[in-house]
């Protein structure tokens, strides 16, 4: 996967990432997998990560695809949206975000947030893109 070796040399760095996204994205939590990826996908697209949001795209698709039009899905994807470009209004997005989940689903998504972000300035700052990808 190129975003590892956008993340850089230090391999420390690479095993932090992989626990954060396999805590936030991949393993058990109270929000669905689905809906992270659509988190995912929804940063990727508000930064313009472009090797970030093919890839969650992709996996989106193969967990259902999405959004699909409901007002919890709607506000999954305002909250990834404003969380990442109006970070100042993080109390208010999270009060928003938090008549459509419970707290640990909002925990949630704040985590697969903060993760998508650090991952997709990786990214751009390295310019990678899916045809680095190996394999």
């Amino acid at each position: 996967m190129a975003i590892l070796r956008a993340l850089g040399p230090r391999a420390e760095v690479v095993r932090a990432f992989l626990a954060l996204a396999d805590a936030a994205l991949y393993g058990p939590a109270a929000l669905g997998r689905r809906e992270r990826e659509l988190l995912a996908l929804a940063t990727s697209q508000a930064n313009g990560a472009a090797y970030s949001e093919t890839v969650h795209a992709r996996l989106l698709s193969e967990l259902g695809g999405g959004p699909d039009g409901s007002a919890r899905d709607r506000a999954l994807v305002a909250f990834a949206s404003r969380l990442t470009l109006e970070p100042g209004e993080a109390t208010d997005a999270v009060a928003d975000l938090s008549e459509h989940l419970s707290d640990e689903e909002v925990f949630d998504a704040i985590a697969v947030i903060g993760l998508l972000n650090f991952a997709n300035r990786a990214a751009l700052a390295t310019g990678i893109t899916t045809e680095d990808d190996l394999g």
